[in-house]
């Protein structure tokens, strides 16, 4: 008789949470929260990246170059910086570090020491964009990574209702930057030649405001549910 309510309690435990479950617990708004910080930051960088690149830096379009490279080359250097990072230093630096938190608090000194200095850049100080969007794509790596890692800790083996969670995730990062950009770009980036000063501001506040939440959340979920996250990966988080 034992025996038999030994299995089945076994059985029950290893049972996917239904939708109803998944609203209950505190860990998936947390870390939800999580990841659309992150995502936010990601989003409006990139959006707004163009727009500072052309009204605050002066690379404008001319008759020989409609299209100024630099439209491209920023960018580009922020995507190569964050996927030679992803593929060769993500995993180990996580690894060492043992936990979640630390490698987002990395990513905010990181994003801190980039986009600060995008206060200040202009026309006789662009060429400094280069580095700078380089290092800045290291940094929103890092955070994406561990957010999106996050989501997998909070899931672990249920994988019955996984669908469920990434669809949420998905959603909230879908309404949250939606609402967000149409606001930025109906506002501050309107006409051809829109005001470089809010530009500046959003390019160089939005991932650090964004970060810093991230990093104060991630912390939040790790002192108060970290007994419900899945053990992935050689990280103990504790």
């Amino acid at each position: 008789m034992g025996e038999n309510a030994s299995v089945k309690s076994s059985v029950t435990n290893t049972k996917g949470r239904d939708w109803k479950g998944w609203l209950k617990e505190g860990t998936f708004y947390v870390h939800g929260m999580v990841y659309m910080s992150v995502r936010i930051a990601v989003n409006v960088t990139m959006t707004v990246q163009p727009f500072y690149v052309t009204a605050v830096l002066k690379y404008e379009k001319t008759k020989e170059d409609p299209t100024p490279y630099q439209l491209a080359l920023v960018p580009l250097l922020s995507y190569v910086t964050s996927l030679i990072f992803s593929l060769f230093i993500q995993g180990p630096m996580t690894r060492t570090l043992k936990n979640r938190f630390l490698p987002m608090l990395v990513a905010i000194v990181i994003i801190i020491l980039t986009s600060l200095p995008l206060l200040f850049l202009d026309e006789s100080s662009r060429w400094l964009i280069y580095p700078t969007a380089a290092i800045q794509g290291v940094g929103l790596a890092i955070m994406l990574n561990t957010a999106t890692s996050l989501i997998s800790d909070v899931i672990g083996n249920d994988s019955e209702s996984s669908a469920f969670v990434y669809g949420c995730y998905s959603l909230f990062d879908k309404f949250a930057n939606g609402f967000l950009l149409f606001y930025i770009s109906s506002v501050y980036l309107e006409g051809e030649n829109p005001d470089p000063t809010p530009i500046k501001w959003i390019m160089s506040i939005t991932p650090i405001v964004c970060g810093i939440g991230a990093y104060i959340l991630t912390f939040i979920g790790n002192k108060f549910f970290s007994h419900k996250l899945a053990k992935i990966t050689g990280i103990n988080q504790r």
